[in-house]
Parts: C-alpha cells; sequence; structure tokens
C-alpha cells in the first residue's frame, strides 16, 4: 500500500513549481555492492566531471531551481545547501562519495544524474501522511552526519510523529538501515521545465539493477 504523501497546499502560494517524485517498494538493504561502483566510478562520476568543468553549479537546472526555491521561503542556499548541491561539490573537488549501503547509493547516484535532492526514508518509522511543509521557529534535528540543523522557515518533511527529512539532510529517525524493508523515496523537485516523470522512470531502472527490490511503483505529488 503506498503512503499518503502531499504538499501543503500553502507552499504553492510561495513557490508554485514543487513537486515531488515518489518511489515506494520493498528492498532487501545490502552492504555496497560493487558492480554498483564500478558503474559509478566508471560512467556516472566521469560525465559528472566533465558536465562540472563546462558548468558552474548555480547554471545546473536542478541545483538553480532548489537554491531559488530556499530563497523564495527566507533560507541561504549557500548556508543550507540542497543536498544534491553537497554531493556535486565533493566530485568537484576530486573526493570521493560515501559508501552505505545498497539503496543509499542509489539514492545518491539519482541525485547526481539529476542534480535534484533525493532523500529515502523507512517507512516502519514512519506514521500517517507525510506532508512537505515550511519548517515552524524552534524546529529542527541532528542531520546523518551533521550537528543540529535549524529548520525554521526551512522546506521539510513530517508525519505525524515530526519532521524528519529535508533537501538539505534528513533525520536519523527514518534513516536506511540494513534492517530497513519498506521504503519511501522522494526526489524533491522545484520546476516545472524539468522531467520529473522520466526522472523517476530512470530512477526507477536504477533501483531495480543495483538493488534487490519488489513491488516497486512511483507516482508524482502536485
Amino acid at each position: 500500500m503506498e503512503p499518503v504523501v502531499k504538499i501543503d497546499p500553502s507552499l504553492l502560494h510561495t513557490f508554485p513549481e514543487i513537486r515531488l517524485g515518489c518511489l515506494c517498494y520493498e528492498a532487501q538493504v545490502e552492504p555496497p555492492r560493487e558492480d554498483f561502483w564500478a558503474h559509478m566510478d566508471g560512467e556516472v562520476i566521469p560525465a559528472a566531471q566533465k558536465m562540472l568543468q563546462e558548468k558552474e553549479l548555480a547554471d545546473i537546472p536542478g541545483i538553480h531551481c532548489s537554491r531559488e526555491a530556499y530563497k523564495a521561503f527566507g533560507r541561504s542556499p549557500s548556508r543550507y545547501r540542497v543536498s544534491s548541491e553537497s554531493l556535486l561539490r565533493r566530485i568537484r573537488q576530486g573526493n570521493p562519495l560515501y559508501r552505505i549501503n545498497s539503496v543509499v547509493d542509489v539514492n545518491n547516484l539519482i541525485s547526481v544524474e539529476c542534480a535534484l535532492s533525493v532523500g529515502s526514508y523507512d517507512l516502519d518509522n514512519l506514521s500517517g501522511p507525510v506532508t512537505l511543509r515550511v519548517g515552524q521557529a524552534g524546529q529542527g534535528y541532528e542531520g546523518i552526519g551533521k550537528s543540529f540543523i535549524d529548520m525554521e522557515k526551512m522546506l521539510l518533511l513530517s508525519d505525524d510523529l515530526g519532521i524528519f527529512g529535508s533537501p538539505t539532510s534528513d533525520s536519523h529517525r527514518a534513516m536506511i538501515g540494513e534492517g530497513s524493508r519498506r521504503i519511501l523515496t522522494v526526489i524533491y523537485c522545484f520546476s516545472n521545465d524539468l522531467p520529473l516523470e522520466q526522472i523517476l522512470a530512470r530512477a526507477q531502472s536504477q533501483f531495480e539493477t543495483y538493488t534487490k527490490v519488489e513491488h516497486i511503483r512511483h507516482w508524482i505529488v502536485t
């Protein structure tokens, strides 16, 4: 059964081009796979490096629209970078990407290819509908591998238990570990000019190729 994912309608008055690309599936989460990293090191990262030689980060459509969305809600995109920009900055600087597990690694592959932030969440640690909304004063959490992140005016995901994810960094509560089975992956898209359905179809294919998934399906939330 697909989780309920929605966008707070008030967000669209401020930034009308918000869409969420969602994938839901059952997975057997494994340690990093050699075939996946051969693909990353042999094809994906070299292609990203070539693109980064030809374009400034701010000129890449996925990053540009994400930065504009952050500005629209009052957060500095240079201080609170979207995760896709952080990944591409690592590649540009010649730093290796983190090797986490089969699902999170594919999550990051998708983000590198489309330059949009992508988050994957353990559905067994979520409760009720998932809503994209703006953070309120005093809200925040410790991001994965990060210190406390102030979520005021930040675009974030919440459920009945509170806030748990954002285009910048996700919390520990719904992070994907080797015990995760039911998973929701969200692609944060902030431009109608980007081919989100095509991005989702490719993302589904990547999960099917490089992870052990079943019953995978995708849809777009507007």
